[in-house]
């Protein structure tokens, strides 16, 4: 059934909903009167935010303590030594919105990275986006859901210093349009956001520690490896995304003329290189 109005009664599943953008969109729907299933690594966080969904009104939450990227397919689907599952949870209330929210950034460039740096950022912000979706497949089908997969503006423009992050979220968006187009026939309905650096208390000094141990330019310490972008505020931005999402929008990039940079890379991508060095912050 396709979404009208708000989310209201409604059952969305977020992964990395405990934190981040991931608990924006959980608190928004929330005040939306949606009924929550969320994902994260830390179970005092995610007790948290369950305490704060349900007093801003969400209709029912749960939550699953797991690591995505430690878990088989079979253990997030049966839970581990966890009284209720989350095949059990989907069986009774269905999935009308998955949000794909699990995703952690990085500096370096690619000639320092290992192979397990990139592994690991692989696995993060793709390898567990496929787990979660095809684990609520049926459960989406049936109620011809729709599927958010939160990727980055560094998934359809390179950033400075951002190689792994920028590798990974190049093969989401990759994975994101594959799929969308091989669900055509299912009514189940795929929204890829790519948003810039999201304001967070810690964004101004996050990879400190890291750009230093690597020798990077301080600048890229800063959110979107130093290019020159506003910060956006999570609150607001999960309202559009949850406003794309009852629309059935395809894309959603925030800011929006960043989808300009990304078509000029395609056609020529001298020019669009040019721009991006010119917008990097030095110090």
């Amino acid at each position: 059934m396709r979404s009208t109005g708000s989310w209201k009664n409604r059952t969305a599943v977020i992964s990395g909903g405990s934190n981040g953008l991931g608990r924006s969109l959980a608190l928004t729907l929330a005040e939306q009167g949606a009924n929550l299933v969320i994902l994260g690594r830390d179970p005092e966080r995610l007790k948290a935010v369950e305490k704060q969904a349900l007093e801003l009104g969400a209709s029912g939450v749960s939550t699953l303590s797991m690591d995505l990227c430690d878990v088989s397919e079979t253990e997030v689907a049966l839970g581990q030594n966890q009284g209720e599952s989350l095949r059990d949870i989907l069986a009774v209330v269905g999935c009308d919105l998955l949000i794909n929210a699990v995703g952690k950034s990085d500096r370096g460039l690619l000639g320092q990275l290992s192979q397990s740096d990139l592994l690991e950022q692989f696995e993060l912000n793709v390898l567990s986006t496929h787990k979660m979706t095809k684990l609520c497949w049926s459960a989406l089908c049936a109620k011809q859901g729709v599927v958010v997969n939160i990727a980055s503006l560094a998934g359809i423009v390179s950033g400075p210093a951002m190689g792994g992050y920028s590798m990974a979220k190049h093969a989401l968006v990759g994975l994101h349009r594959q799929w969308r187009l091989e669900s055509e026939s299912t009514g189940v309905h795929f929204l890829l956001v790519c948003p810039g650096p999201i304001a967070r208390e810690d964004s101004s000094h996050r990879y400190e520690q890291l750009t230093q141990s690597r020798g990077l330019d301080p600048a890229t310490q800063s959110p979107g490896g130093g290019v020159a972008l506003s910060r956006l505020d999570p609150n607001d931005l999960s309202r559009q995304i949850l406003k794309a999402a009852q629309e059935r929008r395809l894309e959603l990039v925030v800011p929006g003329k960043v989808r300009i940079l990304a078509m000029l890379a395609a056609v020529w991508p001298s020019l669009a290189d040019k721009i991006i060095r010119k917008k990097m912050k030095r110090s």
